[in-house]
Protein backbone atom coordinates (compact mmCIF):
# COMPACT_ATOMS: atom_id res chain seq x y z
CA UNK A 1 0.00 0.00 0.00
CA UNK A 2 2.89 2.37 0.76
CA UNK A 3 4.30 1.84 -2.74
CA UNK A 4 0.92 2.54 -4.28
CA UNK A 5 0.65 5.76 -2.28
CA UNK A 6 4.12 6.89 -3.40
CA UNK A 7 3.25 6.07 -7.00
CA UNK A 8 0.11 8.16 -6.75
CA UNK A 9 2.11 11.08 -5.35
CA UNK A 10 4.59 10.76 -8.24
CA UNK A 11 1.85 10.85 -10.87
CA UNK A 12 0.00 13.70 -9.15
CA UNK A 13 3.17 15.79 -8.79
CA UNK A 14 4.16 15.25 -12.41
CA UNK A 15 0.75 16.21 -13.74
CA UNK A 16 0.63 19.29 -11.54
CA UNK A 17 4.00 20.48 -12.81
CA UNK A 18 3.12 19.69 -16.41
CA UNK A 19 -0.18 21.56 -16.17
CA UNK A 20 1.80 24.77 -16.69
CA UNK A 21 1.88 23.71 -20.35
CA UNK A 22 -1.19 23.25 -22.48
CA UNK A 23 -1.91 21.50 -25.76
CA UNK A 24 -5.35 21.51 -27.35
CA UNK A 25 -6.77 21.07 -30.82
CA UNK A 26 -9.12 22.45 -33.42
CA UNK A 27 -10.24 19.09 -34.88
CA UNK A 28 -11.40 20.53 -38.20
CA UNK A 29 -10.00 23.46 -40.17
CA UNK A 30 -11.27 24.31 -43.67
CA UNK A 31 -10.09 26.81 -46.25
CA UNK A 32 -10.54 27.45 -49.94
CA UNK A 33 -12.98 27.20 -52.82
CA UNK A 34 -15.30 24.19 -52.97
CA UNK A 35 -17.60 24.28 -55.98
CA UNK A 36 -19.57 27.52 -55.82
CA UNK A 37 -18.77 28.34 -52.18
CA UNK A 38 -15.75 29.62 -50.26
CA UNK A 39 -14.76 28.35 -46.82
CA UNK A 40 -12.77 30.26 -44.22
CA UNK A 41 -11.75 29.40 -40.66
CA UNK A 42 -11.24 31.98 -37.94
CA UNK A 43 -9.07 31.04 -34.95
CA UNK A 44 -9.68 32.91 -31.69
CA UNK A 45 -7.39 32.63 -28.68
CA UNK A 46 -7.53 34.42 -25.34
CA UNK A 47 -5.35 34.62 -22.23
CA UNK A 48 -7.71 35.34 -19.31
CA UNK A 49 -4.89 35.31 -16.74
CA UNK A 50 -4.67 38.30 -14.41
CA UNK A 51 -0.97 38.79 -15.20
CA UNK A 52 1.79 37.55 -17.45
CA UNK A 53 2.18 37.01 -21.19
CA UNK A 54 1.65 33.58 -22.74
CA UNK A 55 3.46 32.44 -25.87
CA UNK A 56 2.79 29.47 -28.08
CA UNK A 57 2.42 28.01 -31.55
CA UNK A 58 -0.41 26.92 -33.82
CA UNK A 59 0.53 24.11 -36.18
CA UNK A 60 -1.78 23.19 -39.05
CA UNK A 61 -1.80 19.66 -40.50
CA UNK A 62 -3.72 18.64 -43.63
CA UNK A 63 -5.29 15.37 -44.72
CA UNK A 64 -3.00 12.93 -46.48
CA UNK A 65 -5.34 13.46 -49.46
CA UNK A 66 -3.65 16.84 -49.91
CA UNK A 67 -0.51 14.93 -50.84
CA UNK A 68 -2.47 12.72 -53.26
CA UNK A 69 -3.05 9.75 -50.96
CA UNK A 70 -6.55 8.38 -50.40
CA UNK A 71 -5.25 5.94 -47.77
CA UNK A 72 -6.35 7.01 -44.29
CA UNK A 73 -3.44 5.09 -42.79
CA UNK A 74 -0.99 7.51 -44.43
CA UNK A 75 0.53 10.31 -42.38
CA UNK A 76 -0.79 13.85 -42.54
CA UNK A 77 1.12 16.65 -44.26
CA UNK A 78 1.79 20.31 -43.42
CA UNK A 79 -1.25 22.50 -44.07
CA UNK A 80 0.00 25.74 -45.64
CA UNK A 81 -2.39 28.65 -45.07
CA UNK A 82 -2.39 32.41 -45.39
CA UNK A 83 -3.74 33.84 -42.12
CA UNK A 84 -4.44 37.48 -41.35
CA UNK A 85 -4.23 38.64 -37.73
CA UNK A 86 -6.30 41.19 -35.83
CA UNK A 87 -4.01 43.97 -37.08
CA UNK A 88 -4.48 43.10 -40.74
CA UNK A 89 -1.06 41.47 -41.16
CA UNK A 90 -1.04 38.38 -43.42
CA UNK A 91 1.38 35.50 -42.88
CA UNK A 92 1.76 32.31 -44.91
CA UNK A 93 2.95 29.02 -43.43
CA UNK A 94 1.90 25.91 -41.56
CA UNK A 95 3.18 26.95 -38.09
CA UNK A 96 2.45 30.31 -36.52
CA UNK A 97 3.78 31.74 -33.26
CA UNK A 98 1.82 34.03 -30.94
CA UNK A 99 2.24 36.05 -27.78
CA UNK A 100 -0.84 37.07 -25.79
CA UNK A 101 -0.72 39.43 -22.79
CA UNK A 102 -2.95 38.94 -19.76
CA UNK A 103 -6.60 39.45 -20.75
CA UNK A 104 -5.49 39.76 -24.37
CA UNK A 105 -6.92 38.12 -27.49
CA UNK A 106 -5.42 36.89 -30.74
CA UNK A 107 -7.41 36.40 -33.96
CA UNK A 108 -6.35 34.69 -37.17
CA UNK A 109 -8.60 34.28 -40.23
CA UNK A 110 -7.78 32.19 -43.29
CA UNK A 111 -7.89 33.73 -46.74
CA UNK A 112 -10.32 31.31 -48.38
CA UNK A 113 -8.29 31.43 -51.58
CA UNK A 114 -7.08 28.50 -53.64
CA UNK A 115 -8.25 24.92 -53.77
CA UNK A 116 -10.33 23.63 -50.86
CA UNK A 117 -8.30 21.94 -48.12
CA UNK A 118 -9.15 20.53 -44.72
CA UNK A 119 -7.15 19.42 -41.72
CA UNK A 120 -6.69 20.26 -38.05
CA UNK A 121 -4.72 22.60 -35.82
CA UNK A 122 -2.59 21.94 -32.74
CA UNK A 123 -2.17 24.76 -30.22
CA UNK A 124 0.76 24.45 -27.81
CA UNK A 125 1.36 27.10 -25.16
CA UNK A 126 3.78 27.68 -22.30
CA UNK A 127 0.94 28.20 -19.79
CA UNK A 128 -2.37 26.57 -19.06
CA UNK A 129 -4.38 29.79 -19.12
CA UNK A 130 -4.91 30.09 -22.89
CA UNK A 131 -8.16 28.83 -24.38
CA UNK A 132 -9.85 29.28 -27.71
CA UNK A 133 -12.56 28.61 -30.21
CA UNK A 134 -12.93 28.69 -33.99
CA UNK A 135 -15.54 29.84 -36.50
CA UNK A 136 -16.37 28.04 -39.74
CA UNK A 137 -17.69 30.51 -42.33
CA UNK A 138 -19.25 29.69 -45.71
CA UNK A 139 -19.50 32.39 -48.40
CA UNK A 140 -20.95 32.51 -51.89
CA UNK A 141 -18.89 33.55 -54.91
CA UNK A 142 -19.79 37.22 -54.24
CA UNK A 143 -18.37 37.00 -50.71
CA UNK A 144 -21.80 37.05 -49.08
CA UNK A 145 -21.96 35.03 -45.86
CA UNK A 146 -24.18 31.96 -46.24
CA UNK A 147 -23.69 30.27 -42.87
CA UNK A 148 -21.25 29.99 -40.01
CA UNK A 149 -20.88 28.26 -36.66
CA UNK A 150 -18.63 28.53 -33.64
CA UNK A 151 -16.53 25.43 -33.00
CA UNK A 152 -14.92 24.82 -29.59
CA UNK A 153 -11.37 23.64 -29.17
CA UNK A 154 -10.97 20.04 -28.03
CA UNK A 155 -8.74 17.65 -26.16
CA UNK A 156 -7.74 14.32 -27.66
CA UNK A 157 -9.42 11.33 -25.98
CA UNK A 158 -9.81 7.64 -26.73
CA UNK A 159 -13.58 7.29 -26.17
CA UNK A 160 -16.20 9.79 -27.28
CA UNK A 161 -19.56 10.06 -29.00
CA UNK A 162 -21.28 12.52 -31.31
CA UNK A 163 -25.02 13.12 -31.43
CA UNK A 164 -26.68 11.87 -34.60
CA UNK A 165 -30.03 13.46 -35.48
CA UNK A 166 -30.87 12.78 -39.12
CA UNK A 167 -34.67 12.80 -38.78
CA UNK A 168 -36.34 14.75 -41.62
CA UNK A 169 -33.24 14.27 -43.79
CA UNK A 170 -30.82 16.34 -41.71
CA UNK A 171 -27.20 15.30 -42.14
CA UNK A 172 -24.40 14.88 -39.60
CA UNK A 173 -20.81 15.52 -40.63
CA UNK A 174 -18.01 14.36 -38.34
CA UNK A 175 -14.32 15.17 -38.46
CA UNK A 176 -11.57 13.68 -36.34
CA UNK A 177 -7.80 13.92 -36.21
CA UNK A 178 -5.01 11.73 -34.88
CA UNK A 179 -2.44 14.14 -33.42
CA UNK A 180 -0.21 11.32 -32.17
CA UNK A 181 2.94 9.84 -33.68
CA UNK A 182 1.43 6.36 -34.13
CA UNK A 183 -1.47 5.08 -36.23
CA UNK A 184 -4.86 4.95 -34.50
CA UNK A 185 -7.11 1.89 -34.77
CA UNK A 186 -10.65 3.29 -34.75
CA UNK A 187 -14.07 1.73 -34.26
CA UNK A 188 -17.28 3.59 -35.17
CA UNK A 189 -20.55 2.29 -33.74
CA UNK A 190 -23.97 3.75 -34.54
CA UNK A 191 -26.57 3.53 -31.73
CA UNK A 192 -30.21 4.58 -31.67
CA UNK A 193 -31.91 6.36 -28.77
CA UNK A 194 -32.37 3.02 -26.97
CA UNK A 195 -28.63 2.25 -27.23
CA UNK A 196 -29.24 -0.54 -29.76
CA UNK A 197 -26.90 -0.91 -32.71
CA UNK A 198 -28.43 0.50 -35.87
CA UNK A 199 -25.90 -1.35 -38.03
CA UNK A 200 -24.77 -4.73 -36.63
CA UNK A 201 -21.15 -4.46 -37.76
CA UNK A 202 -19.14 -1.42 -36.59
CA UNK A 203 -16.94 0.47 -39.03
CA UNK A 204 -13.19 -0.08 -38.53
CA UNK A 205 -10.56 2.39 -39.70
CA UNK A 206 -6.83 2.99 -39.36
CA UNK A 207 -5.95 6.68 -39.22
CA UNK A 208 -2.29 7.46 -39.75
CA UNK A 209 -0.18 9.68 -37.49
CA UNK A 210 -0.99 13.34 -37.94
CA UNK A 211 -3.81 12.47 -40.30
CA UNK A 212 -7.37 13.80 -40.34
CA UNK A 213 -10.58 12.74 -42.02
CA UNK A 214 -14.14 14.00 -42.38
CA UNK A 215 -17.34 12.34 -43.60
CA UNK A 216 -21.09 12.31 -43.21
CA UNK A 217 -22.60 9.54 -41.13
CA UNK A 218 -24.67 8.43 -44.14
CA UNK A 219 -21.38 7.81 -45.95
CA UNK A 220 -19.98 5.81 -43.05
CA UNK A 221 -23.24 3.88 -42.53
CA UNK A 222 -25.01 3.91 -45.93
CA UNK A 223 -27.68 1.39 -44.84
CA UNK A 224 -28.81 3.35 -41.78
CA UNK A 225 -32.24 4.99 -41.85
CA UNK A 226 -32.98 8.45 -40.43
CA UNK A 227 -32.57 8.29 -36.66
CA UNK A 228 -31.76 10.02 -33.39
CA UNK A 229 -28.93 8.59 -31.31
CA UNK A 230 -25.15 8.66 -31.19
CA UNK A 231 -22.11 7.49 -33.07
CA UNK A 232 -19.49 6.16 -30.67
CA UNK A 233 -15.91 6.83 -31.66
CA UNK A 234 -13.32 4.69 -29.88
CA UNK A 235 -9.62 4.37 -30.60
CA UNK A 236 -6.42 2.96 -29.14
CA UNK A 237 -4.84 6.42 -29.60
CA UNK A 238 -6.42 9.71 -28.49
CA UNK A 239 -8.40 11.55 -31.17
CA UNK A 240 -9.73 15.10 -31.39
CA UNK A 241 -13.21 15.27 -32.92
CA UNK A 242 -16.04 17.62 -33.84
CA UNK A 243 -19.39 17.23 -35.62
CA UNK A 244 -21.72 19.52 -37.56
CA UNK A 245 -25.45 19.12 -38.22
CA UNK A 246 -26.50 20.30 -41.68
CA UNK A 247 -29.97 21.06 -42.95
CA UNK A 248 -31.22 18.86 -45.85
CA UNK A 249 -29.88 21.33 -48.44
CA UNK A 250 -26.41 21.39 -46.80
CA UNK A 251 -26.56 25.20 -46.82
CA UNK A 252 -26.95 25.76 -43.07
CA UNK A 253 -25.20 24.05 -40.18
CA UNK A 254 -24.64 24.11 -36.44
CA UNK A 255 -21.99 22.66 -34.14
CA UNK A 256 -22.35 19.33 -32.31
CA UNK A 257 -19.45 18.99 -29.84
CA UNK A 258 -18.72 15.37 -28.84
CA UNK A 259 -19.20 14.00 -25.34
CA UNK A 260 -16.69 11.79 -23.55
CA UNK A 261 -17.69 8.18 -22.91
CA UNK A 262 -17.26 6.48 -19.56
CA UNK A 263 -14.07 4.47 -19.38
CA UNK A 264 -12.31 2.15 -16.93
CA UNK A 265 -9.14 4.07 -17.70
CA UNK A 266 -8.19 6.55 -15.03
CA UNK A 267 -8.70 10.14 -16.29
CA UNK A 268 -5.12 10.92 -15.27
CA UNK A 269 -3.92 8.25 -17.69
CA UNK A 270 -5.78 9.85 -20.58
CA UNK A 271 -4.24 13.20 -19.58
CA UNK A 272 -0.78 11.63 -19.68
CA UNK A 273 -1.42 9.94 -23.03
CA UNK A 274 -2.08 13.32 -24.59
CA UNK A 275 1.50 14.37 -23.75
CA UNK A 276 4.06 12.18 -25.47
CA UNK A 277 6.95 13.45 -23.35
CA UNK A 278 5.25 11.95 -20.27
CA UNK A 279 4.99 8.46 -21.78
CA UNK A 280 7.01 6.80 -18.96
CA UNK A 281 4.47 8.04 -16.41
CA UNK A 282 1.63 6.59 -18.51
CA UNK A 283 2.97 3.11 -17.74
CA UNK A 284 3.05 3.92 -14.05
CA UNK A 285 -0.53 5.22 -14.19
CA UNK A 286 -1.68 2.03 -15.95
CA UNK A 287 -0.20 -0.08 -13.15
CA UNK A 288 -1.89 2.09 -10.56
CA UNK A 289 -5.20 1.83 -12.41
CA UNK A 290 -4.90 -1.96 -12.60
CA UNK A 291 -4.27 -2.12 -8.86
CA UNK A 292 -7.33 0.03 -8.19
CA UNK A 293 -9.45 -2.34 -10.26
CA UNK A 294 -8.18 -5.37 -8.36
CA UNK A 295 -8.97 -3.94 -4.94
CA UNK A 296 -12.31 -2.51 -6.16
Amino acid sequence: MKRVFLTFILVFTATTIASAQTTFYYPHVVDGVQGSVVWKTTILLTNPASSGTTTGTITFTADSATAGSSDLSSAGVPFVLTLTDENGRPTTGSTFTFSIPANGTHRLISSGSGQFQSGFATVATDAGTVSGTAIFSEFDSSNNLIAEAGVPSASAVTRQAIFVDTINSYKIGVAYANPGSNSANITLTLLNSSAAKVVPTPVSQVLGPGNHTAAFTFQLFPKAADMAGTMQLTSDSPLAAIALRFDPTLSKFTTLPPVSLASLINPALEWLQQRAWLTPLSSVARLLGAFQLRIG
